[in-house]
């Protein structure tokens, strides 16, 4: 199998995300927040992935009792600038104990991992985004597991100057 060269380009870009986070903290939340408006695609590797309605910047997804969420300010980080996203999950409305792995997609495909964290009911990380992913039409996943249920969350960016 031939990458294709954008690929291969971009792919050293985004292992070099491994190590532009800044960690994550970890609290408990006992509260869900409501969401509403568009509804985001949402995938799982377990058990069939209901997508939520969602805010903007936000991307929600259920699986069986587990229900995760990521916010995210904008679908265009700047360029080595922090941005910063936060994660919930529940289990039937309680906080739940999770792992989540960042993904970095391009056309589609896994092009790098980031992290393994694991928290419980709330999530917070700052990422920073090398100039070399600018142009490119990504996707940031957010991989969140609990359980053994698991629920990808979908997040389209493209990096600017």
């Amino acid at each position: 199998m031939t990458l294709p060269r954008a690929l291969i380009r971009l792919t050293p870009a985004l292992l070099a995300l491994t190590v532009a986070g800044c960690g994550g903290s970890s609290t408990t939340s006992s509260s869900t927040q409501a969401t509403a408006g568009k509804a985001q695609t949402a995938t799982q590797s377990t058990t069939q992935s209901t997508p939520a309605s969602t805010a903007p910047g936000t991307v929600a997804a259920s699986s069986g009792a587990l229900t995760a969420v990521l916010h995210a300010g904008t679908h265009q980080p700047k360029v080595e600038a922090p941005w910063p996203i936060q994660m919930t999950a529940t289990r039937n409305g309680s906080p739940a104990k999770a792992t989540v792995i960042y993904e970095y997609l391009f056309a589609g495909q896994v092009v790098a991992h980031r992290s393994h964290y694991t928290f419980t009911g709330h999530f917070s990380d700052i990422l920073k985004w090398p100039a070399s992913a600018v142009g490119y039409q990504l996707t940031f996943r957010a991989v969140v597991d609990s359980g053994g249920v698991t629920v990808n969350l979908d997040y389209p960016v493209q990096v600017r100057r």
